[in-house]
């Protein structure tokens, strides 16, 4: 499988995207030490797209001419990710998406700790987008925005989906306020029940929408700026616990 197969898989576009693939033995092995040196997610999707594990790079052998990687904290997961013939890995560096794909996944040791071994890819795209998996957002834990506007003014916003990139929700923003590329210091996220983590936000997006009751909204999607390593985990946890539970739901429904 090619790397613009592996995005095909993965759920983009069909487009043309030879302009972003590369080949070089030399920047493949550049961009994946970024990678692994800024302890970026690497996010392995399997079982055509439809399970993923977090995951993170821990060494590049180039002689052996494979890649270290962590295992997950379930082991149910790393189990069906072994016995998959087809991988697709996503990740990001300085926010723009990298991902390859590799057919096997080998289980080892290193360091004398269990992880997982996988084949240094030949080519793989860096595309000029700034895309992060996410998660619509669940009732029973729902995640809250507080949006300062001027020094007395907040708004509060109910999270409609959330990833490591950013968050989306329904508002109504005052005109000057209202400009993509407008940041919002001091805004303050919590998820479910959980502690808030500070942080910047910065519009990226406002669409208008139709929702099911007939009613219009405006749906506006923000992007973290410099979120903390804390909060990053914090979101991790949480997409893992959604995804495990639609994965769940969906269990129950076949039986």
């Amino acid at each position: 499988m090619t790397a613009e197969d592996a995005l095909k898989a993965g759920g983009g576009e069909g487009q043309d995207l030879s302009r972003f693939l590369v080949r070089s033995p030399t920047q493949i092995r550049q961009i994946l030490s970024a990678i692994r040196d800024n302890r970026e997610i690497v996010t392995a999707y399997f079982n055509r797209g439809r399970q993923f594990l977090l995951t993170a790079i821990v060494d590049i052998d180039v002689p052996g001419g494979r890649i270290v990687i962590d295992r997950g904290s379930d082991e149910a997961t790393n189990a069906r990710l072994l016995e998959s013939d087809r991988i697709v890995l996503v990740s990001a560096l300085e926010k723009v998406k990298v991902q390859f794909s590799v057919k096997q996944v080998r289980d080892i040791q290193y360091d004398g700790a269990p992880a997982f071994s996988i084949p240094l890819p030949a080519e793989l795209l860096k595309l000029q987008r700034r895309e992060f998996f996410r998660v619509r957002t669940s009732a029973s834990e729902p995640v809250r925005v507080r949006l300062p506007l001027r020094d007395t003014e907040t708004l509060e916003l109910h999270g409609l989906d959330l990833s490591i990139g950013g968050v989306s929700a329904y508002v109504q923003l005052p005109s000057d306020r209202g400009t993509i590329g407008t940041r919002f210091a001091g805004a303050s996220v919590q998820i479910g029940a959980g502690s808030s983590f500070a942080v910047e936000l910065e519009l990226r997006n406002v669409n208008d929408v139709r929702l099911r009751n007939g009613t219009d909204a405006t749906r506006a999607g923000f992007m973290f700026v410099d979120l903390p390593e804390s909060a990053q985990q914090q979101i991790q946890r949480y997409l893992m616990r959604i995804e495990r539970e639609r994965r769940s739901r969906e269990a129950e429904l076949d039986r």
